[in-house]
């Protein structure tokens, strides 16, 4: 077998990024973790998956030491890891306050803005080279809530949060008379797992793949999405 069966492959994943992946009870609970746990099924691998901080994560991936999950794909970072099949596609979204949106929904709208990210995060090829070239500032969160929090106080300009994530925290911190998200997506990113390429677990990437074709195909990727946020806005929203 890819990995020994005595010793789990550990898959790490964030611990603070509802309703994708999140820390509950000391055990990785989400959308993420809940698609980790179903290809370990049905590839027959045993496999640990361990919240962290995701700058956490990404330092162990960096190590070689187990896998992530939940991670977006960008040029820097396939010379370093090794991808898997996708296992979700995010929709990053816009959000600003009412009194101040313009109708916001493309990269070039965030000029001279200061937009809150969390800590890092990639937000694509596109976004990142604007971000370095100073088109706009960043100011660094360990979470969305904390974005939030910001974006209500007018510390920052704007936000960007994936769709489900900022949906669910404006009605958990009751904000839908303060903020608003813009209607189109400023970016879609395909989330995958990922080795680095200098990892000796990398050959469990085969039995990866054919499980995620398999619950893909048979619906079952999407029935977990579907239970997982459900799951979420009842408790890792706080």
């Amino acid at each position: 077998m890819p990995v020994n069966q005595a010793q789990a492959l550990t898959i790490y994943v964030d611990e603070a990024n509802p309703p994708f992946m999140y820390r509950a009870e000391e055990h990785a609970a989400g959308i993420y973790p809940d698609i980790v746990r179903a290809i370990s099924a049905r590839a027959g691998l045993n496999v640990e998956i361990v919240p962290v901080p995701w700058r956490r994560a990404l330092f162990h991936l960096d190590n070689g030491d187990g896998a992530v999950a939940g991670i977006y794909k960008n040029l820097e970072r396939q010379k370093k890891y090794a991808f898997s099949e996708p296992i979700h596609r995010e929709r990053l979204m816009i959000y600003r306050l009412k009194g101040d949106f313009d109708r916001e929904t493309k990269i070039e709208d965030l000029s001279g803005m200061n937009v809150g990210v969390i800590r890092g995060w990639s937000y694509g090829d596109a976004f990142d080279s604007a971000r370095t070239s100073g088109l706009f500032e960043t100011s660094e969160a360990a979470g969305d809530d904390q974005n939030f929090a910001m974006l209500t106080s007018k510390r920052i300009d704007a936000m960007i949060a994936v769709r489900e994530a900022g949906d669910i925290w404006i009605r958990k911190l009751k904000l839908q008379s303060q903020v608003v998200r813009a209607k189109t997506a400023l970016h879609e990113n395909q989330t995958f797992i990922a080795f680095n390429r200098r990892s000796t677990d990398i050959s469990a990437l085969a039995l990866i793949n054919k499980a995620i074709a398999e619950l893909v195909e048979d619906g079952t990727i999407e029935t977990i999405i579907s239970n997982a946020v459900d799951h979420a806005i009842g408790s890792a929203f706080h």
